[in-house]
């Protein structure tokens, strides 16, 4: 009914790349951007529509019937239609606005403009004249009962409830892709992780909610973010199903390194055994070697002569967990490829590569709960100084070497810090394990051991350098880090792999930090060609005098935890066996969506979430293009999800949204008599005004978050 009253401000950013030939891109995205546009604009259609309904059924004259605003747009000389299209029929014009940010329905008697609401009010007005009192039009939306215009505000809110959830309901009959709530893996160090989730368990509910045994993994997502900002110290309840036994853990959130205000738990989705169409092997890889284009897309269906349990929920956990905990053994593969033929290759471990440094061990910050080093006495804080008797122990010394089940290992800790420092040593036995995921976190800061039960945060403080031209000694600080390639050709090679704009990142230089810790950097040596030169500034107390050193990258005498192999998601997809399935998945879809929204409004209020969370008119059409290019499915969930939004929005008790109305109509009934013209204009008034700031507020963020 007004400019801001059918826009969605909340969205996720999303992006997909691609690079095609201009002409198919061109009409790639020309027939990608039409379904964005004919999407959004069905539900702001359904929504005016339903006004349009309700007024004409309770014989309300409707002048205008407009999706996109038809409002004067001129830039400096140049001035735009108001219109992209427009006809009349009967007494209605319809038509295609030049402002697609909404839509509105102008029924007589009825203007959400403050300044033509005085206008408006004298134009319905009849008779008057000899001493006659004035009458309304009988066709003026004032001249309606309160029940018979309360209908007609709320008209557009009930079809938008209705249409998101035919709109679910008809993804659903169709067939969604999805990735499920399956642990794929729990992030070392993480909730998840120190509470001893095993991967392979299926999520099945957050916070006590129904149980889903067809829990998408993004909803699970959105489930414990929303949980974690609206209770941020308290645990979620999580529950997971192993085929037929339940295990339910209580888990407390941790805040994201790069975002504290949004909270995690750790769990990431599960890896299916095909590698992927393309970059099929990280470049540099002991993959890369053995790999070749027949083998893109092909299935991993065994290994070391055992076939995988095509049965289980991630049947390729079992490799992961191989390759993670054994990174010095070699691995025989057979592969499945696409054209139906199996081969077998023999994937050797992947050596080590370094610039001369190693790193010091930060202190313990998180045990597995009953794990191997609980039992042994560790604790939080603690700083290792010594393994076996060996004090040269780094940071990567847990991770590049196997921990064989039930062989102890003498860990020595460094507890306490001062006078008060006391030295214990401690025996911790070694479990089997079980990871399937990299024990370095996929930003960076955190690292841990699994069979041995213990996490811990790398530093940039030097332990030991194994480079004897180096000027770097013990106890240095690495500050900063950029990378020289050993030639053109080198440099084009890597590029072609990682892109344009993550080599001038590796060519500017970057500082070690919360924001690219310790781990990133070594990832990233990985992939560098032999001879490249790591420049490196350090920092040498007790001065802090500034040490700078050119280091080149070579092989060591260690292997990595990665054999650079690229494995895709595991996807399904969920379809109704029914109709009457498909509108209770529809319902149930449309009444989650009505949650979030109030939720996350409730939450925004209370100040729980950042303003800078809230998404605009580019952030919904960023989304829904992404929605749009994954197919129809996901599409029509996108639509639901903007109906439900809208919905609630275009509820809210704010003058010029049918909220307000509303709340005028409330009052109206309870009086017994209209409030006062002019206190209604006047709240009409500042109520477009606040709405016109809030515009403004998500339109900048959205251009400062692209």
């Amino acid at each position: 009914m007004s400019l801001l009253s059918d826009l969605s401000f909340f969205a996720t950013l999303l992006a997909a790349t691609d690079e095609p030939g201009f002409f198919a891109s061109f009409l790639s995205g020309t027939w990608l951007w039409t379904k964005v546009l004919v999407g959004i604009g069905l539900v702001i259609f359904v929504h005016e529509l339903g006004h349009f309904l309700a007024a004409k059924l309770f014989g309300v004259k409707c002048e205008k019937f407009y999706v996109g605003f038809d409002v004067p747009l001129q830039i400096g000389p140049i001035k735009f239609p108001r219109t992209l299209g427009k006809f009349t029929y009967g007494e209605t014009e319809y038509g295609i606005g030049i402002i697609p940010l909404g839509g509105y329905v102008k029924m007589l008697g009825q203007d959400d403009d403050p300044r033509k609401a005085e206008e408006e009010a004298k134009r319905i007005r009849e008779g008057g004249e000899n001493g006659e009192p004035e009458k309304l039009d009988p066709r003026s939306y004032p001249a309606k009962t309160v029940w018979q215009r309360m209908i007609i505000i709320s008209a557009g809110v009930v079809m938008n409830v209705i249409t998101g959830i035919l709109f679910a309901a008809i993804a659903f009959f169709y067939g969604v892709p999805y990735t499920p709530a399956i642990v794929g893996g729990v992030t070392p160090g993480g909730a998840a992780w120190t509470a001893g989730v095993q991967p392979g368990g299926l999520v099945t509910s957050i916070a006590h909610s129904d149980e889903d045994t067809q829990m998408h993994f993004s909803k699970m997502q959105t489930a414990i973010m929303t949980e974690g900002m609206d209770n941020p110290d308290e645990p979620i309840d999580v529950r997971f199903s192993y085929g037929s036994d339940s295990r339910e853990y209580s888990l407390m959130p941790k805040p994201h390194p790069l975002e504290p205000s949004l909270r995690m738990i750790g769990i990431h989705g599960p890896i299916s055994g095909k590698l992927l169409p393309s970059i099929y092997a990280m470049p540099g890889s002991v993959a890369s070697t053995v790999l070749t284009d027949d083998d893109a897309g092909a299935e991993v269906v065994g290994w070391n002569g055992t076939r995988a349990d095509r049965d289980s929920m991630m049947p390729i956990a079992p490799l992961l967990n191989q390759i993670y905990g054994q990174p010095s053994e070699a691995i025989s593969l057979t592969l499945l490829r696409q054209d139906g033929t199996e081969h077998t290759v023999e994937l050797p471990p992947q050596p080590e590569k370094e610039f001369g440094v190693r790193f010091r061990i930060g202190q313990i910050t998180s045990l597995m709960k009953d794990g191997p080093a609980e039992a042994a006495g560790m604790q939080v804080g603690d700083q290792i100084v010594a393994v076996n008797g060996d004090e040269s122990v780094d940071a990567y010394t847990f991770l590049l070497q196997s921990w064989p089940a039930g062989e102890p290992v003498e860990i020595t800790v460094q507890r306490g810090t001062g006078d008060d420092a006391t030295t214990e040593t401690l025996t911790v036995v070694p479990d089997e394990g079980f990871q399937t995921k990299p024990p370095v976190s996929e930003l960076g800061e955190t690292m841990a051991s699994t069979p041995l039960g213990f996490a811990y945060n790398p530093t940039t403080i030097v332990e030991s350098v194994t480079s004897s031209d180096s000027p770097l000694q013990s106890g240095d600080e690495v500050k900063e880090v950029r990378i020289r390639f050993p030639d053109q050709s080198a440099r084009d090679a890597l590029a072609a792999q990682l892109g344009e704009p993550t080599m001038k990142k590796l060519t500017e230089g970057w500082e070690l930090g919360a924001t690219m810790p310790l781990g990133v950097l070594m990832e990233t040596v990985q992939v560098l060609p032999v001879g490249s030169e790591v420049l490196v500034k350090a920092t040498r107390p007790p001065e802090g005098s500034v040490i700078e050193a050119t280091l080149k990258v070579q092989t060591s005498d260690r292997n990595w935890y990665e054999r650079g192999m690229n494995f895709s998601d595991v996807e399904m997809i969920q379809t109704a066996d029914s109709v009457g399935n498909a509108l209770a998945l529809g319902l149930r879809e449309g009444i989650r969506g009505l949650e979030n929204v109030g939720r996350f409004l409730g939450m925004l209020v209370s100040g729980k979430v950042q303003a800078k969370f809230l998404g605009g008119p580019i952030r919904i059409a960023q989304m829904a293009s992404y929605e749009a290019e994954r197919g129809i499915s996901a599409q029509l969930l996108f639509l639901t999800m903007l109906s439900m939004n809208l919905a609630i929005l275009n509820f809210l008790p704010i003058p010029a949204l049918d909220g307000g109305h509303m709340l005028f109509l409330i009052a109206e009934a309870i009086r017994g008599k209209k409030l006062d013209e002019a206190l209604e204009m006047r709240l009409t008034f500042a109520g477009v005004l606040a709405l016109l700031a809030l515009m403004i507020f998500v339109f900048a963020n959205d251009i400062l978050h692209l």
